[in-house]
């Protein structure tokens, strides 16, 4: 299965496994780890969560900002 999605796989490690490998670390994980920390911290604070932070402490910046 994997020469299919990799041919050069016989002729040792080949540069597209490289770089999906790359993606998966730099992109992928990193936006996972975001995500799971972003939940965590709405499921703590349902009600903010519910109006986008508005009344949460200015000093501290969520991610939700409202464009005035």
């Amino acid at each position: 299965m994997t020469l299919l999605f990799f041919p050069d796989w016989t002729n040792g490690l080949p540069s597209d496994f490289l770089i999906l490998h790359f993606f998966v670390g730099a992109v992928i994980f990193p936006f996972n780890m975001i995500h799971a920390k972003a939940r965590s911290i709405d499921a703590q604070n349902p009600q903010e969560a519910a109006n986008g932070y508005k009344n949460s402490d200015n000093s501290t910046y969520f991610g939700y900002e409202e464009i005035k």
